[in-house]
């Protein structure tokens, strides 16, 4: 079992000191996997015994256990990630920076995709599927992500309410809010304090909840009920997003699949009604079977992954 499903399985039994040790792994696991326990303990600021207690809490053995498992797990992603690295250090013109952005876009959609277990994604689906109202929240940057998962939940008929502060108190929204319904929360360092206290006031309500967060550990997913973490490190002032937005576009995707017929007869009415507004500019082409097409060829794997 991977790392960080093992930490999302645990979360509720582990310590601030052991959470601090695992935020560093995380952040710099190409140096912590070949620490022994008592550097690392002096890294994360804590204790050796904490260190030890930690891969005990998280099911190994004991501290060189857990490390050879971190030490296997870092070897997988080792090669591609290296490569992308070695080609990012030197930006000399416009053109080597539109590289490196690039690149490290790339290199926070591939570290994504090595965190994030199938299981959890799964039961985000599922969630979102069968949740009777979802609630979204992604504030500040965070807010594009949050637009798309929202806009495009009620495209496919779901009862999705973006959270917007000033527009209509938060909290008036979220009265009533019981287990048949979703929250959804989105936020990266530096954490919004808004986002934590709604995933904390529907955790505490008894609402299902769920977090797209840089982190296992982050203060989002201690209300969770799964989390996807998500890299967005850039060397810029700006966050990258691009990884968010690729989680609520395969979050979207497989819930159109769940019922296609359904989502096909959405696309279809939404086309008329587009046709007759003459919303678009005239095309020869035929959306509606292209998107048909598209979905169905997704389905064989969806299948195959359940």
């Amino acid at each position: 079992m991977k790392i960080s499903a093992l930490i999302s399985e645990k979360q509720s039994k582990l310590t601030a000191g052991q959470k601090r040790v695992l935020k560093y792994i995380l952040e710099n696991n190409d140096e912590a996997v070949f620490m022994t326990a008592t550097k690392l303990s002096k890294k994360a600021g804590v204790g050796e015994a904490t260190v030890v207690r930690l891969a005990q809490v998280l099911g190994f053995q004991g501290y060189s256990d857990m490390q050879r498992h971190l030490r296997e797990e870092f070897q997988d992603r080792l090669s591609t990630v290296t490569r992308l690295e070695k080609s990012i250090k030197d930006v000399r013109n416009d053109g080597d920076l539109l590289k490196k952005i690039i690149q490290q876009d790339i290199q926070n959609l591939t570290r994504t995709l090595n965190e994030i277990s199938p299981e959890t994604f799964q039961k985000a689906v599922k969630d979102i599927t069968e949740s009777r109202t979802i609630y979204v929240a992604g504030l500040r940057g965070s807010h594009a992500p949050a637009i798309i998962l929202g806009l495009y939940l009620n495209f496919l008929k779901k009862d999705a309410r973006l959270l917007v502060p000033g527009y209509g108190d938060v909290w008036n929204v979220l009265f009533g809010l019981g287990p048949e319904d979703l929250v959804i929360g989105i936020s990266f360092p530096r954490y919004t304090r808004l986002t934590v206290e709604i995933l904390e006031y529907a955790h505490n309500h008894g609402a299902k909840v769920g977090a797209i967060t840089d982190s296992l550990i982050s203060p989002l997913a201690e209300y969770a009920d799964w989390v996807l973490p998500v890299y967005s490190r850039m060397d810029s002032f700006v966050e990258s997003f691009t990884a968010s937005i690729s989680i609520a576009n395969a979050l979207l995707t497989a819930v159109s699949i769940r019922n296609l017929d359904e989502t096909l007869e959405i696309l279809q009415e939404k086309e008329s009604i587009w046709k007759d507004k003459k919303i678009y500019v005239p095309s020869t082409t035929t959306d509606i079977q292209q998107k048909k097409r598209n979905l169905e060829r997704m389905i064989p794997s969806i299948s195959n992954s359940n």
